[in-house]
């Protein structure tokens, strides 16, 4: 039965959705870690990256997304100098990446899809490894590294062989590494790859820690779910063009249609009440309803919802759940989304 509600709430979800949506960037109040102008990469005939111009405020978690050869990859190597535009330019915490490196690398940390590690070194070496390479303090390095440890929860595997740690285990180390220098910007290029779902749990849970230390993360993946949950921003890229960047709730706004919410519902007893509460309130021509559950779309702000809820308990219907569904990032891509690859 979910199934069907499941699927009736899909279609509840089209009311006012047939209009095209601009693309906007994202902004806010708080200082811009990351901005791109411009930004291009071509190979010969192929454009890899077109015309990208970006804000990303401090303290947001973004998540690009896209298909595969959609231009993310290549635009998080540009992000961290690591390849150089044909044209444009990438600010970060306002150090211009190219003209001022060094001073640029300070600020970021990065993780490819695939990155190396050194199989014969204990976890606290590699880490002192990539702190010694950042240039910390030596005085520091020892504090630095136990922290780093238990941050990335692997203080169990202090002492062990990087060879042995499982792929989730890595990837945290890997993350480790990234952040070893306390940069203010995580540009993590598909983290989730081959993990898990327990890793991956792992993986969200660490993305928020961060967060809250002070990093401002970009986070590539192909696979939405994901990004779902922690993502507080997000970009739609396809054939190296950005469709839609902007805070989660405001895209989700911008797709559902501001009064197109669209409630579940769950109770005990017979239909009939639930039924005629609906139609006195006019809330049942498009209400969807199955024995004891059901789903309607509702046009109002919290606090008439909030009002709806309480009448519908003062007229004795013993509800066992109350709730908007939101749109998933996943649902908002699709509905972004050309379908276009390379």
């Amino acid at each position: 039965m979910a199934s069907h509600v499941n699927s009736s709430l899909n279609n509840l979800r089209r009311l006012g959705l047939s209009r095209g949506l601009p693309v906007f960037q994202c902004q806010g109040d708080k200082r811009l870690m990351i901005r791109l102008e411009n930004l291009s990469k071509e190979y010969d005939e192929v454009v890899a990256v077109r015309d990208l111009t970006l804000e990303i405020p401090e303290g947001e978690i973004y998540g690009l997304i896209g298909p595969n050869g959609s231009g993310k990859t290549t635009t998080l190597r540009m992000c961290c100098g690591l390849l150089d535009p044909t044209t444009g330019k990438v600010l970060v915490n306002n150090v211009d990446v190219y003209s001022d490196p060094e001073q640029a690398q300070s600020q970021i940390g990065y993780l490819a899809d695939f990155f190396s590690v050194y199989d014969d070194l204990k976890v606290w070496e590699y880490l002192d490894y990539f702190a010694r390479a950042y240039k910390l303090d030596p005085a520091e390095i020892t504090a630095r590294v136990d922290e780093v440890i238990d941050e990335v929860r692997l203080e169990t595997k202090r002492d062990s062989m990087v060879k042995g740690l499982s792929r989730g285990m890595k990837q945290r180390l890997g993350i480790g590494r990234a952040v070893i220098h306390r940069p203010k910007v995580l540009l993590l290029d598909e983290p989730a790859s081959g993990l898990d779902p327990k890793a991956r749990i792992e993986l969200r849970q660490l993305l928020k820690r961060l967060r809250d230390n002070g990093s401002t993360i970009v986070v590539s993946s192909h696979i939405l779910p994901d990004l779902e949950d922690f993502s507080t921003s997000i970009g739609v890229m396809e054939r190296g063009a950005m469709l839609r960047s902007g805070r989660v709730r405001d895209l989700r706004q911008e797709v559902e249609g501001e009064d197109a919410r669209t409630i579940q519902i769950s109770w005990l007893g017979p239909i009939n009440s639930v039924h005629d509460f609906l139609q006195a309130h006019g809330l049942l021509q498009h209400a969807l309803l199955q024995t004891s559950e059901g789903a309607f779309p509702f046009r109002g702000d919290d606090v008439l919802l909030s009002g709806l809820l309480s009448e519908m308990t003062a007229a004795g219907i013993k509800l066992t759940g109350f709730h908007e569904v939101k749109q998933t990032v996943e649902e908002i891509y699709l509905k972004l989304s050309h379908g276009q690859v390379m």
